[in-house]
């Protein structure tokens, strides 16, 4: 999936959800019976615990097989599914570029960093995207720290990557040094195969929970993802309504 930093403008443009169309399809078929969409810290509790889907018939193990039944050629992207997962997936750029300290600058950040991260979900290699988060940027570390174990543990994810939309201008806080922006997550659904049998289903059906305020610290020419705030906090604030 291409990975893509948006404005608000861009998305009025009509252009920003070209493909989106079939992704919502497969949601509506694969994960009919999924929960709402959660935050990122919902999902990475769900991916990390075994009990939240655990059934009173024991469940088959599973093994990791090749997305497709087949190992695909070299070269060659095969989506996860549930034979197993995604194949011969396009590596991100190999570490974070110096960008200048604009709007522009941090928007081509983004577009690597999303790239890493799907990646990541994808193939349970965090070694891309780690370099981008500070320490401080704590939920999504846990999450994908949570996926990492998973694919470990010989599981894996199918769907479950996201791309990210600004709904404001970038802001400075003189205080903390920091910029930030309000972000919307843009996704439609992960299932998380475990591999003793369980499955969890996450959909997003409404886009609930699903704007954040990212912010960044900008150092020596890079960009770093510091913290982001929940949509509950952001409401508290008067952010959003």
């Amino acid at each position: 999936m291409t990975s893509v930093f948006l404005t608000r403008r861009a998305l009025l443009n009509g252009g920003a959800f070209l493909g989106m169309s079939a992704l919502l399809a497969a949601c509506g078929q694969q994960a009919a019976t999924a929960s709402a969409a959660p935050s990122e810290t919902a999902s990475a509790s769900a991916a990390a615990s075994d009990a939240a889907s655990a059934s009173a018939t024991p469940s088959p193990v599973i093994t990791r097989g090749y997305s497709g039944g087949s190992k695909a050629p070299d070269g060659e992207y095969r989506k996860a599914d549930e034979h197993g997962p995604a194949q011969n997936v396009p590596l991100p750029k190999a570490k974070p570029q110096q960008y200048p300290e604009t709007f522009a600058g941090l928007r081509e950040m983004m577009r690597d960093w999303i790239k890493a991260r799907n990646y990541g979900i994808q193939t349970g290699d965090m070694q891309y995207v780690r370099p981008y988060m500070l320490d401080t940027f704590k939920s999504d570390i846990e999450f994908l720290n949570s996926i990492e174990k998973l694919y470990k543990e010989g599981g894996w994810v199918i769907e479950g990557t996201s791309e990210y939309q600004a709904e404001s201008d970038l802001m400075y806080d003189e205080e903390a040094k920091e910029y930030w922006v309000l972000i919307r997550r843009l996704w439609t659904y992960g299932l998380y195969i475990h591999p003793n049998g369980k499955m969890r289903k996450r959909a997003n059906t409404g886009n609930e929970n699903e704007t954040f305020m990212f912010r960044y610290r900008y150092k020596d020419g890079y960009w770093y993802l510091s913290e982001y705030r929940s949509n509950e906090e952001l409401r508290k604030q008067g952010f959003i309504q």
